[in-house]
């Protein structure tokens, strides 16, 4: 997609770093995306992209070719409750909600990122169970690249696969428009 841009909002590192791979796959440069950097101090990751959602919603709204990639866990909620805590965010803040027309993707995998790593290294995965925090030295970068083959390649994700991988495929293809 030449000529656009991204803006990331993640709750974390590792997120971060496995979406940037993803999206390098799609021949996005790391000039074409900007991460929103994670304030230091006690605040959650759910929390300020929460907090922070209704703004960069505002920002993508005024600029052409410009993407809001938001990655949110939805830890102990489900994907649906998480995409409500977004909206109500946008409403208290006074926000329009997102729309059909904005160019935002929300990808929130369930309970974290980690269930979709597992399920890429070859485990059959159950989002309500807690899987182990990855090590930031192991190779998520094959992950990003086994998920983009998944998505381009075989354009097939391996059964069974996560409801909110699903979910967050469905929501990729508006980066396709």
């Amino acid at each position: 997609m030449s000529g656009a841009s991204i803006i990331l909002l993640c709750e974390d590192k590792l997120t971060d770093s496995f979406v940037r791979r993803f999206l390098k796959h799609r021949n996005f440069s790391g000039r074409d995306i900007r991460t929103l950097p994670l304030p230091a101090g006690s605040q959650s990751g759910e929390q300020w992209v929460r907090q922070r959602y209704p703004n960069e919603l505002k920002v993508v709204r005024q600029k052409q070719d410009t993407f809001l990639i938001v990655v949110t866990d939805a830890d102990n909620f489900s994907t649906e409750v998480r995409r409500a805590k977004l909206k109500a965010e946008c409403e208290r803040q006074k926000v329009p909600p997102r729309n059909d027309n904005d160019s935002v993707i929300l990808i929130i995998p369930r309970r974290n990122i980690e269930t979709w790593l597992a399920y890429l290294d070859g485990s059959e995965v159950d989002e309500c169970k807690l899987y182990s925090k990855f090590n930031y030295k192991s190779n998520y970068k094959e992950h990003a690249k086994q998920l983009y083959e998944m998505c381009h390649k075989e354009q097939k994700l391996r059964k069974p696969v996560p409801p909110s991988l699903l979910e967050a495929r469905e929501e990729y293809r508006k980066l396709q428009r």
